[in-house]
């Protein structure tokens, strides 16, 4: 077997090359951990003193940077010494230099490479020119670390350089894995206990100044510490140590500083952390200095991200607040090396302590005196949508919490909301967001001039000048929106700003929140004095406020408004990267929920009339052509009685399009409902949410549906007959209903008996859990663990996101794309290749693929995946941990088709999340330019040529217009997120689509580049977008639509717009659907706007599902209404026959009528005027007059009303 000629994409090459300046010396030791070399420089100095020379392991990432540094140090030392964190693979070109180096027939050094696990690794031998004793004897030294050990390992090495030398080297002193350090448990106090946990290597170096530092601040704030120090959490015997102690003094907080994740190991491991049931506090230590991280919009590295916060995650932690980093103590010019130390940041260790304190107490609180503040999101800011929550009727759902709460008694007083609608009018009845409603009402709540004065003052001067540029900060009284109950607060999160500066959407992404912002939050935490506060339901906007990424300090306006206060979050299951952003941004504890229950959409009214017809066209059209004909003319009929022959595929066999048009209508999973809180689906729903669970099948089991019909697994069920998907479909919710109920089935075949027992085992009991998620919420304002759990899809497979009601994690970026998304992203890439090339004629060569952070996390990197595929390069794994290293590009005669040029619009949360694979994505159209290939193949090459000329000719200097050239990965700028579209389109501050175009290009202006940096330049962004033919977007799940969220049109709508504008003509525009990896698809934009609007949008049984929810049911018709203009203003894709149909059958239809006049009827006066605004600004072009004088007729009878 012969393999393929690939290049390698050098992704090592994108860390910093630079030259280490040391001359040589007898002794080189390298590691990657710094309490290493801080250990060793303490112990070997004495000893050695200008023989030794000492370097970072992390500093020889770059093949230049090796190669220099071997050149003119290592080649002339006789002894080297590596340790290395991570393995050889971490470091592949210093490892394949050191190989290099060996096959030199003259070199006079050695090599001693050292393990830096805790285990012993034989494969070091294969570099070692020592004896496997003697390796292991060194290596022992190390592992059990501390000074006296590393001094005879000095002693030891000495040896081997001076032959002469001979002294006593006493074997290693076995040091303890865990110990006290300070007051152990036992030690008197009448104070709150709390853990703080940091490594070994820092007490065996004495680097404690951070330990110190949060000991003494701990101290100060009234609670008694316990400090000790591990080589690992992940370590039996210190798990079983600290369980004793426990026994004797449970802790009230555990904070660790501490990386990667302790549940990895063992499903024991997974439950030792529940058993202490206290919050615990993710406390990163920077690698870098404090000068790097206060300048650095990202705050932590992307390294540090993964290993300080990503990963902990999974064991459950809350992440407070970077509390120290790597400052210079003391330089050594005999060694020609510079020793850090850990230092502590005064303000972040204040933070982290008052943080610890606050959960400490909450848990100390009886439940009638707790203060808990329940915030809704309302975005916009109209009455019409209070309580946003993705996929939860969060009224309904809040309204069920507060009596939970006057269960376990809490103070809630006497005049309690019933449900949902009783609290939404209780919230109308005071002060809102909404200008428009607030007119003759009383603000029963304020904060003083006087009381904002000691906010604004307390902001670091930075912030305090961004504020003053951009806002007034000086009013009488701030109007705090919300009610209380007793000793709870139901308030309305305060606008994000746009809607008040209009303009600044224009140029200001980054637009500080407006003083009512602070002041609102100043006030629950100064003036109602919360205890714990609950933003409840996806998602507010607080943790979407300017400032840097991960990592957050006193400059960042998360961490000033929120401040150390309890936070707790519940957020729907299905999106990880915006609840990730809750966590890292706003200490957030997720409690996760329940996605809502789905059902099969079928058909409804003319679309059932025209497959009854079709089915019997079929039958008649051999036998009958005389009665097919007739029926054909009755299905022409139809469809233009019905005004949608329009959104019908073209193709030359009408009737198999329409036929095709139909079974994806009727296939489609829609939402049947929406989630309430701690309620499981029943009845029904219960039967089609499991059944949807099932479709899908197992990795070892065809879907349910497949072996009821003993179909292989590849085989469409849409290509099935009517009869047989129906009869199908019906069978599937009988075998479910029989299988919930327990009975058994004797004629079940051998797969089915497998489903029943996932059923009825798992899924079932998992479902049924669902149940505890406001205990677990109950449980969070008790100030206990909340129990880590996965994120994603539940309908794509993810079952082991149920039961909900746990503190949702996301995934290890450092495998992202991961080898299953490597499958889907290359079938999704060819799916789209096939698709342009038979409707063009022509190979794909310029595109525009958006990539979110979210979706990417729930697949593994589909979007990854199907970016370097396009490119025609494919990435590199390690084997044992799947940890991606890097790519390879692959030769044209491998791919058989060009490259195709991919230009990149990342979502800002991607950008935080992913960041190195933001340097792959940055690095693949790089090296690509430098290929030697026909134009006609490489398009990545042309354009950078001509890029680069352009640049050029501006004045640009060569280098940088050849580095500016390169650049493919766009995103909003550093600490800024979204496209500026939808604030624009809600503040209808807009003339055409170019106004549009303008934002999106101003808001996504930002090039990143392989080391992470960003250049904002629209112009940049708008000469990519110049060439691009397609733009594309996946996605991922059928558990939402590009109608029902904002985003897609923001992104997907704002790139078509983008480029029409730019090019003159409009993209093509394609939509991935991999819902089912087993049967993707790429439809048209169109095509997919089309199934939605006819599957879910005018579908009697979506509507239905929303009128039983009321005011939030109305809420979400209201939506899906803005968000069908969205796409329409951004890619003209609405016809005008669609715009009818929705006004007659989701707003002027009786029982529409009824349900929005009794639960919301601001949402339809608002969806109303939206349909008018589609009018106004030619969208809408031909209306029929007297149904445009029936929407002017209830608009103003709904004002009038509304007064």
């Amino acid at each position: 077997m012969h393999r393929v000629a690939t290049e390698p994409g050098h992704l090592d090459h994108t860390h910093p090359s630079t030259k280490i300046e040391q001359t040589s010396a007898e002794l080189i030791f390298i590691s990657a951990a710094d309490s290493d070399l801080s250990l060793v420089a303490q112990a070997w100095l004495p000893i050695f003193g200008d023989r030794l020379r000492f370097v970072h392991a992390s500093a020889l990432q770059h093949p230049e940077t090796v190669e220099h540094y071997a050149d003119k140090v290592l080649c002339h030392s006789r002894l080297i010494v590596l340790r290395l964190l991570g393995g050889a693979s971490y470091f592949p070109h210093l490892m394949d230099e050191l190989q290099h180096l060996r096959q030199h027939p003259e070199r006079n050094f050695r090599i001693l490479l050292l393990p830096g696990t805790e285990q012993w690794d034989e494969s070091v031998c294969d570099y070692n020119d020592f004896s496997e004793s003697f390796t292991q004897n060194c290596f022992t030294y190390l592992r059990e670390g501390g000074v006296f050990n590393a001094e005879q390992l000095g002693r030891l090495l000495l040896q081997e350089l001076d032959d002469t030398t001979h002294f006593e080297v006493e074997a290693p002193q076995l040091m303890p894995r865990f110990g006290w350090y300070g007051d152990p448990p036992g030690t008197a106090t009448q104070q709150p206990i709390v853990w703080l946990c940091f490594y070994r290597a820092w007490y065996q170096t004495g680097d404690l100044a951070v330990v110190d530092a949060l000991r003494r601040q701990l101290t100060a704030n009234q609670l008694s510490v316990r400090c000790f120090f591990a080589y690992s959490l992940r370590d039996p015997d210190t798990q079983h140590w600290l369980r004793q102690a426990a026994l004797e003094e449970p802790p009230q907080a555990i904070l660790t500083t501490q990386s990667f994740a302790i549940s990895l190991q063992s499903p024991e491991q997974e439950r030792w952390l529940e058993e202490f049931d206290c919050p615990v506090l993710q406390l990163p230590v920077s690698l870098q200095d404090s000068h790097t991280w206060e300048h650095n919009p990202r705050g932590l590295a992307p390294a540090e991200v993964a290993m300080n916060v990503a990963l902990p995650e999974i064991d459950g932690r809350v992440l407070a607040t970077v509390v120290g980093f790597k400052e210079i103590s003391q330089e050594v010019p005999e060694a020609q090396w510079i020793l850090k130390r850990l230092s502590p940041v005064p303000e972040q260790v204040e933070f982290v302590a008052e943080m610890t304190g606050n959960w400490v107490h909450l848990r100390q609180l009886q439940n009638d005196e707790k203060q808990v503040a329940i915030i809704l999101a309302n975005y916009p800011n109209k009455d019409s949508r209070l309580g946003n929550g993705v996929g939860l009727d969060t009224p309904e759902s809040v309204a069920l919490f507060l009596q939970q709460l006057i269960q376990l008694g809490y103070s809630l007083g006497t005049e309690i909301p019933v449900d949902g609608e009783s609290l939404i009018s209780r919230l109308q009845q005071g002060i809102t967001n909404d200008p428009e409603g607030n007119y003759g009402k009383e603000c029963e709540y304020w904060l003083s001039a006087e009381q904002f004065g000691k906010c604004l003052q307390g902001l670091p001067v930075s912030l305090r000048q961004q504020l003053q540029s951009h806002w007034p900060t000086e009013q009488e009284l701030y109007p705090i929106a919300g009610f209380t109950l007793g000793k709870v607060f139901i308030g309305l999160q305060p606008p994000r700003g746009f809607s008040e500066q209009t303009q600044a959407i224009y140029h200001s992404p980054d637009l500080p929140p407006p003083p009512n912002y602070l002041a609102f939050y100043w006030w629950l935490r100064t003036e109602f004095q919360a205890d714990a506060i609950i933003h409840f339901g996806k998602h507010g906007n607080l943790e979407w406020l300017p400032g840097r990424s991960v990592g957050l300090g006193a400059e960042d306006f998360p961490w000033q408004v929120l401040g150390p206060m309890p936070h707790l979050y519940p957020f729907i299951v299905n999106n990880p990267g915006e609840g990730t952003q809750a966590k890292r941004r706003s200490s957030a504890v997720i409690v996760d929920h329940l996605t809502p229950p789905l059902t099969r959409a079928g058909l409804y009214d003319e679309l059932q009339q025209i497959e009854r017809l079709l089915e019997e066209h079929s039958h008649c059209e051999t036998m009958f052509p005389e009665r097919a004909h007739e029926l054909e003319h009755q299905i022409e009929h139809l469809l233009e009685q019905a005004s949608w022959r329009e959104e019908i595929p073209e193709e030359a066999d009408w009737l198999n399009a329409l036929s095709n048009f139909l079974c994806d209508i009727k296939e489609s999973q829609i939402r049947s409902g929406l989630h309430i809180f701690g309620k499981v689906p029943s009845g029904q729903q219960r039967t089609e949410f499991l059944l949807s669970l099932l479709r899908l099948g197992t990795p070892h089991s065809r879907g349910l549906l497949h072996c009821l019909g003993d179909l292989p697994k590849d085989v469409d069920l849409q290509t099935l007959s009517v009869f047989l998907r129906d009869e199908l479909d019906e069978r599937a919710k009988l075998w479910v209903e029989g299988a919930c109920s327990g009975t058994e089935e004797p004629t079940d075949s051998h797969e089915l008996q497998q489903l029943r027992k996932l059923l009825q085992e798992a899924l079932l009991p998992r479902l049924l859990d669902c149940e505890r998620e406001t205990e677990q919420l109950l449980r969070g304002l008790s100030g206990k663990f909340i129990k880590p759990g996965p994120s994603g899809a539940p309908t794509r497979g993810r079952y082991d996101v149920l039961p909900t009601g746990r503190n949702f994690y996301a995934v290890d970026p450092r495998t992202i794309p991961t080898q299953t998304a490597w499958k889907c992203g290359q079938r999704l890439a060819d799916r789209l290749l096939d698709r342009y090339r038979e409707e063009h004629g022509t190979d794909l060569r310029h595109l525009a693929l958006v990539i979110w952070g979210t979706s990417n996390m729930r697949t593994g990197g589909d979007d990854i995946a199907q970016a370097l595929w396009l490119w025609g390069c494919s990435p590199v794994w390690e084997t044992a941990s799947g940890r991606l290293l890097d790519f390879e590009i692959l030769p044209l005669s491998v791919l058989g088709r060009p490259r195709v040029d991919v230009v990149l619009r990342v979502s800002g949360l991607f950008r935080d999340a992913f960041g190195e694979t933001m340097r792959l994505l940055a690095q693949v159209p790089k090296r690509l330019t430098e290929l030697d290939e026909p134009e006609q193949d490489n398009p990545i090459r042309v354009s950078w040529h001509s890029e680069k000329q352009r640049l050029q000719t501006k004045g640009i200097p060569a280098e940088q217009s050849q580095e500016l050239a390169h650049l493919r990965v766009f995103s909003a700028g550093p600490g800024c997120y979204g496209t500026g579209l939808l604030p624009l389109l809600d503040a209808g501050n807009w003339q055409s689509k170019a106004d549009l175009a303008e934002v999106f290009l101003k808001w996504g202006g930002h090039a990143y580049g392989t080391d992470g940096q960003s250049w904002e330049d629209p112009t940049l962004f708008k000469q990519r977008l110049g060439e691009i033919e397609v733009v594309h977007q996946n996605q991922d799940n059928r558990e939402h639509d590009i109608l029902d969220s904002d985003d897609y049109f923001q992104f997907q709508g704002g790139l078509h717009a983008a480029v029409e504008q730019i090019r003159g003509k409009a993209p093509v525009t394609y939509h991935g659907d991999s819902s089912n990896p087993e049967q993707l698809r790429i439809r048209s934009l169109k095509e997919e706007f089309n199934r939605v609007f006819r599957s879910r949008v005018l579908n009697p049984r979506w509507l239905e599902a929303m009128r039983r929810h009321g005011y939030k049911g109305a809420f979400e018709m209201a939506a899906t209404v803005d968000y069908f203009f969205g796409y329409d203003a951004t890619c003209d894709v609405a016809s005008d026959n669609q715009y009818a149909d929705l006004a007659q059958q989701l707003l002027l239809n009786p029982t529409q009528q009824e349900c929005f006049r009794r639960y919301n009827p601001q949402a339809l006066r608002d969806a109303t005027q939206r349909l008018l605004e589609a009018h106004e600004r030619d969208l809408w072009e031909n209306p029929a007059p007297e149904l445009l004088e029936q929407l002017r007729h209830q608009l103003l009878e709904l004002q009038g009303e509304l007064e």
